[in-house]
């Protein structure tokens, strides 16, 4: 019984460890239930993390490990050069360097050297580089601030622009600095391009400038117009880098090549622009201009520009800085007014560049005035409301609607035929001849002449905007309604409209050049690198205006307005020359302000016409409030001042193009001549070579051979002049005081110097010999001491009213 008992006490225990088998299976699903779920919910958030990573951010991640682990430099593509006509670079661009600074492995130097030379600095090789002697340094080469270079490699950085785009000879410097302090681990030399535009200011406001704040991107004129052209493609260097920034040595390199910028050739010719640009200079200077002024040359053929040159200009190279006399007097007035601040003179600074930047010609809009009629003559002419025997009375007035309308002739022209009024310049004529073509007739010519619409050449500027809708020109509705009588009236003389130059000058090629209007171009040629052709303009007719006839007999009448109208100052012996002299009306000579636009078309030759100019001075200042004379006393009209300076750009261009003269038998007793080298020539053959160029001879001494003369060969001096041979006997040494001649007619200026053994040259038409013009200023100032002999040139002004 006790082995009973002590067995069930044995088996009862063993029946509580018994486990419950279907308790476990709950526990064990619930716990792996559990462990999925929450499982679940903890990799969902990774999962999401992963997919961004890998599906939909894979590209930034991409990129981030591409920029972490390489460093991409670029390669400066090679802008391509701009040249003219005639061959010349007008912009190229050559290697210059960036000057960057590592200031971290600058540190990184300085602690080589510790490691090296710290225990034993007397045994160093060379000093230690200490951050006050780099900046130093740096600075006198670079000139750049020291304190501002020396914050700068105090920083924690890998990247520091000490100087930007400097030249060879001062990278050199820089390289020598580098060797002696042993810092080339830590100042960079970047090669990187800059443009040079070798002519100056030549053509500036056509070829306008690339700006190196914005990556050497152009900024203005042809520069930015071809931007994409001229461009070309920046290249890549790609290496690796190691985790602190630096490049590893030894590592893999990919280059992609640079595409260098395609060149891009100009119909511009570098000589002609040059007389342009001279000739604006000189009218400017001469008449005391304010407003500077614009000269265009054109093959009236094809519409290619010759020439264009703008006043007020600057310096291409350094185009922010502001270099015009009146500019420059503008801004120093700012600048010393008391009540004026930094902010007011950066305010004006930044409208005196803005000026001079911008292309007037183009940009700008103006009433033609009077040179517009050569418009409304070949109009008429089509039409055949007139002609060569038609008649008009001028009395020196004409009464339209309400207005009486002068005309530059106030006691009037009185009756005169087609040439002749053209030649006059008659404003009561052009008013009956717009009336006998009439306002629709008038309105087709405004519209097939081009001024409705934008001529569409190749320079940046040209506005788009139709005329109408800004105002320029009447709408068709009003020119043509009852009421647009008066604006008829204005219109046949030049004002009332606006127009811009560039227009003007390709409506008027169409009037001489057989009727065609063409559209005008700058660009002849985009060329490859390798010189292949890419791109090339081609002249382009918009449409035939008028026929052939009619423009030939438009040259005809407008050649008269040179030979003796109001266009004669533009007259040269030699040359055929017809134009259009114009004074334009401004709004505020209105506003009885003086303002007056003065300014000649012309071209020539005229019976075959190669060149045509437009000539413009932009307000030449008046001697006195009201005044008609300016203060060196030439009249201000288109006829005494633009067409003055018109003939002898002309006669230039024409020299240079190798246009023969053709003399008659008046204008060989006018031309200057050459006078011949006779020293050491028998005096027989001196007397015939002087006789032969058209000279008279004085001689002094009985010799049989030249010893001296006056003037000396050379010389250049009108025909007919005296020249004096010495044979044997000593010439005159001692100096003379040039008199002052101004205000004496030619004739008698030239007897006023013949006295001291000096000589007249005139300067501009020849034909003042024969005129009743004053010398209006000389060459050489009145008192000074010169040899005799000595040339003085005269230029004349005729104080009458031309327009």
């Amino acid at each position: 019984m006790r082995e009973r008992e002590r067995r069930g006490r044995q088996e009862r225990p063993a029946e509580r460890r018994t486990p419950d088998r279907r308790a476990n299976v709950i526990i064990l699903k619930r716990t792996v239930f559990l462990m999925i779920l929450f499982g679940i919910l903890l990799f969902i958030p990774l999962f999401g993390k992963l997919y961004a990573i890998q599906i939909t951010d894979h590209e930034m991640y991409q990129q981030k490990a591409i920029e972490q682990q390489t460093m991409d430099n670029a390669v400066a593509a090679n802008r391509g050069k701009i040249t003219s006509a005639d061959g010349e670079i007008l912009a190229m661009s050559a290697t210059v360097y960036d000057v960057i600074l590592s200031p971290a492995d600058f540190k990184k130097v300085q602690e080589s050297w510790d490691d090296k030379y710290g225990d034993e600095p007397d045994q160093a090789k060379y000093p230690r580089p200490e951050a006050e002697t780099v900046a130093s340094g740096l600075a006198e080469i670079l000139e750049v601030d020291e304190e501002k270079t020396l914050a700068r490699m105090s920083k924690n950085s890998y990247y520091e622009v000490i100087a930007k785009r400097v030249e060879k000879e001062t990278a050199d410097q820089v390289r020598e600095f580098i060797l002696e302090h042993h810092l080339s681990n830590s100042i960079q030399l970047i090669p990187t391009t800059k443009r040079y535009y070798p002519k100056g200011s030549l053509a500036s406001q056509v070829l306008g400038w690339v700006n190196p704040n914005l990556d050497n991107t152009g900024a203005y004129g042809m520069e930015a117009l071809y931007e994409k052209e001229l461009a070309g493609q920046t290249g890549r260097v790609v290496t690796a880098k190691k985790g602190d920034g630096t490049e590893m040595k030894y590592s893999f390199q990919d280059y992609y090549d640079a595409t260098d910028g395609n060149d891009l050739n100009l119909t511009l010719d570098t000589t002609i622009q040059y007389y342009c640009e001279r000739i604006l200079e000189k009218g400017i200077e001469m008449f005391d201009v304010q407003n500077g002024g614009f000269v265009i040359a054109m093959d009236p053929n094809t519409g290619a520009i010759l020439a264009w040159a703008n006043s007020p200009t600057y310096d291409l190279n350094t185009p922010w800085t502001v270099s015009d006399p009146v500019l420059s007097e503008y801004l120093e007035k700012v600048k010393n007014d008391p009540n004026s601040n930094e902010e007011a003179y950066q305010e004006a600074l930044s409208q005196m560049q803005n000026k001079q930047w911008r292309n007037k010609a183009i940009n700008d809009t103006y009433e033609p005035g009077s040179t517009f009629k050569s418009v409304v003559l070949a109009a008429a002419l089509e039409e055949g409301v007139v002609n060569e025997n038609s008649t008009f009375y001028c009395p020196g007035y004409a009464v339209v609607a309400d207005r009486r309308i002068g005309c530059s002739k106030k006691t009037g022209h009185g009756s005169q035929n087609l040439a002749q009024a053209v030649a006059n310049s008659c404003n009561p004529a052009f008013i009956a001849i717009g009336q006998a073509l009439g306002a629709e007739k008038f309105y087709d010519y405004l519209e097939d002449f081009g001024f409705l619409e934008a001529t569409g050449i190749d320079m940046q500027g040209e506005s788009k905007i139709n005329p109408v809708s800004a105002g320029l020109i009447w709408s068709r509705e009003k020119f043509t309604s009852a009421n647009g009588i008066t604006n008829l009236a204005t219109a046949s003389f030049g004002q009332g409209l606006q127009v811009t130059p560039i227009q003007l000058i390709t409506a008027a090629s169409a009037v001489i050049n057989g009727g065609h209007l063409m559209k005008p171009y700058v660009m002849s040629s985009i060329t490859d690198p390798d010189g292949n052709v890419v791109s090339q303009n081609q002249p382009t007719e918009v449409r035939q205006v008028i026929g052939e006839e009619t423009s030939e007999r438009c040259r005809t009448i407008l050649e008269g307005v040179v030979d003796g109208g109001t266009g004669k100052r533009a007259y040269v012996p030699g040359y055929r020359i017809g134009g259009k002299t114009g004074s334009s009306e401004t709004l505020e000579s209105r506003q009885g302000i003086d303002h007056t636009i003065v300014s000649f078309l012309g071209f020539a030759p005229a019976d075959d016409p190669q060149v045509i100019v437009l000539v413009m001075y932009d307000n030449p200042k008046p001697a006195s409030p009201g005044n008609n004379l300016t203060a060196k006393g030439y009249y201000i009209s288109g006829g005494n001042m633009a067409a003055l300076m018109a003939g002898e750009l002309l006669s230039n261009i024409l020299d240079y193009m190798g246009v023969e003269k053709n003399y008659t038998d008046a204008e060989k007793a006018m031309i200057d001549v050459t006078v011949p080298n006779l020293v050491g020539q028998t005096a027989q053959v001196g007397k015939e070579s002087l006789e032969n160029a058209g000279f008279t001879v004085r001689t002094e001494g009985d010799g049989d051979t030249v010893t001296a003369q006056i003037p000396v060969g050379g010389a250049v001096i009108p025909s007919g002049s005296e020249v004096v041979l010495y044979l044997g006997v000593d010439k005159p040494t001692d100096q003379v005081t040039v008199p002052d001649v101004r205000g004496q007619t030619a004739e008698a200026a030239q007897q006023a110097l013949k006295q001291y053994g000096l000589y007249l040259k005139v300067g501009g038409s020849s034909r003042y010999m024969a005129s009743n013009a004053v010398v209006a200023s000389q060459s050489v100032e009145a008192g000074s001491k010169v040899e005799r002999g000595t040339v003085i040139e005269c230029l004349f002004a005729d104080n009458t009213m031309v327009d």
